[in-house]
């Protein structure tokens, strides 16, 4: 049985030596584990076998490419140039071919036929972190077909701790031992990790449709601002515990219509970021989601973190977010965080279903400035388990207290199998203090977990206003359906939440809620 009270020497204990774990040493580790992938995988709801073209067709094996070569980059890139020429489409036919990177050009599309792909070597070599897909400044790209861009993310990460996935709920709630148990679980990047299957860069008018990115050792599509962005029946599945496999990520990009995607990951499912060390450059604004099913072990759909700059004007919608046949459950499914200097506004979410998802719905404004600490070279480090380096990519006045998070409307959420309540949060760091604005939470009916609750009493809740934000990073809170400190005019409306056992926490807590 476990222990179900923490004393003062536990949470002494958890102080002095919970750093978190991140494994750097050690080999690759090769094998594919039971649930890596999730069982629930419905490929014919999402993506169908397509005709292929008959006109202005680039077939691949015409220049060369055979499914024997160990490299086909050559003759897919001599079949890009040609297609470029004359607005054409270039097939990929006939089986897997392995290729180093694939430098797309415009007015391109590239049909990867239904059971056909283009794959990553083993060795991670022969890539220079650009992927296995990618365009720099190029525009009117379409991905479509059916077939599969594979990332072999297995090949490139180190063997995680434990030994097996696990599978079954531990039988108690403790948000301290689901950070541990999660991150035990993960392969951490081994140095030969190449990068991921598509990055797009300074691009626009981009559209993917039917199409199947498959096991990412990384980022799996990373769009670097882009501009005008159309995705639909797009499948994403990734084995989720290869760490910093994020879904999509919209970085500095805009003008983004997500439809009717699956996406089953091992970090941040579709997730904003804007950050001066990303290279990004401006404003992020117009985004829509809609009619996604995503499966995350972090957040299922996250903006912040890693965000300088503005992100406006965002909608997500008759979404369905989960965790299937893995413990521990998604982190949050919908994240909302300025840590690094971002004015966040204008957020709207309606529609929401999750399961075991344990944070619904998190809010967080906090003071990390990474920009000041970091450049774009030294945060990659950070993912290889390197150390920061000295010196940032800006002053720390420049964005030293500049976030918001504010009008935010979140309605219409259908949550079972949560561990952690709704969490909306602002800070307090020395003298100066941000609150969250213009929150409104409405029609929530959640459902809490049954089972009991490790008690974990705290004479206060830190304010963490430089730690990554991450509603596990506040440990076991003292109310089961709502948390908020530091909120300016948050309306609660029609919220309820069942708590099937006895336990020590409260419904709601607020402090400096005004």
């Amino acid at each position: 049985m476990p222990k179900l009270k923490r004393n003062a020497f536990d949470k002494l204990n958890t102080l002095l030596f919970g750093q978190d774990l991140r494994i750097t040493t050690g080999e690759p580790y090769t094998q594919v584990r039971d649930y890596d992938f999730s069982s629930y995988y419905p490929e014919r709801d999402y993506v169908y076998k397509q005709e292929v073209p008959k006109n202005n067709i680039y077939d691949i094996r015409d220049f060369g490419a055979d499914v024997s070569l160990e490299d086909n980059a050559e003759f897919i890139n001599s079949a890009v140039k040609k297609a470029s020429e004359t607005n054409g489409t270039v097939l990929v036919a006939g089986g897997d071919y392995v290729s180093t990177t694939v430098f797309m050009e415009s007015n391109v599309t590239l049909f990867i036929e239904y059971g056909s792909s283009i794959s990553a070597n083993k060795t991670g070599q022969g890539y220079n972190k650009l992927g296995i897909i990618h365009a720099n400044g190029k525009k009117n790209i379409t991905f479509t077909g059916g077939g599969k861009i594979k990332g072999n993310g297995e090949l490139f990460g180190r063997k995680p701790l434990l030994d097996k996935n696990m599978t079954e709920h531990c039988g108690y709630i403790d948000v301290i031992q689901m950070r541990i148990d999660s991150r035990a679980q993960l392969r951490f990047a081994h140095p030969s990790k190449y990068g991921g299957p598509v990055y797009l860069k300074e691009c626009r008018n981009i559209k993917v449709h039917n199409f199947i990115i498959e096991n990412s050792a990384y980022w799996t599509f990373k769009m670097e601002n882009c501009n005008g962005v159309d995705i639909s029946n797009l499948i994403i599945n990734n084995n989720r515990h290869v760490a910093n496999a994020d879904g999509l990520d919209i970085c500095g990009t805009s003008n983004i219509n997500v439809n009717k995607c699956f996406i089953s990951t091992a970090d941040d499912g579709i997730c904003i970021k804007n950050a001066v060390w990303l290279g990004n450059k401006g404003a992020v604004e117009n985004i829509a989601i809609n009619d996604c099913e995503v499966i995350s072990c972090a957040n299922s759909f996250k903006i912040g973190t890693e965000s300088t700059y503005d992100v406006r004007n965002i909608k997500v919608t008759n979404c369905k977010f989960m965790m299937t046949d893995l413990y521990p459950g998604t982190v949050s499914g919908i994240a909302v965080e300025s840590a690094d200097g971002s004015k966040v506004e204008n957020i709207t979410v309606d529609n929401i279903e999750m399961n075991r998802v344990t944070c619904p719905v998190f809010i967080r404004l906090c003071n990390r400035n990474r920009a000041a600490i970091v450049t774009g070279e030294s945060a990659n480090a950070v993912e290889f388990g390197g150390k920061k380096k000295r010196g940032g990519t800006v002053a720390k006045s420049v964005f030293n207290h500049k976030g918001e998070v504010k009008n935010i409307k979140i309605s219409n959420i259908k949550a079972t199998g949560v561990e952690i309540p709704v969490m909306a949060a602002g800070y307090r760091q020395f003298f100066k203090k941000k609150y969250v604005e213009n929150v409104t939470l409405e029609n929530f009916d959640l459902e809490y977990a049954p089972y009991p609750e490790v008690k974990d009493i705290r004479m206060f809740i830190p304010e963490y206003p430089k730690v990554y934000p991450e509603s596990w990073r506040f440990r076991n809170l003292p109310s089961f359906a709502l948390w908020a400190r530091h909120c300016k005019n948050l309306e609660v409306k029609n919220f309820k939440c069942s708590h099937p056992l006895k336990t020590w926490k409260r419904e709601i807590y607020k402090k400096d809620v005004i």
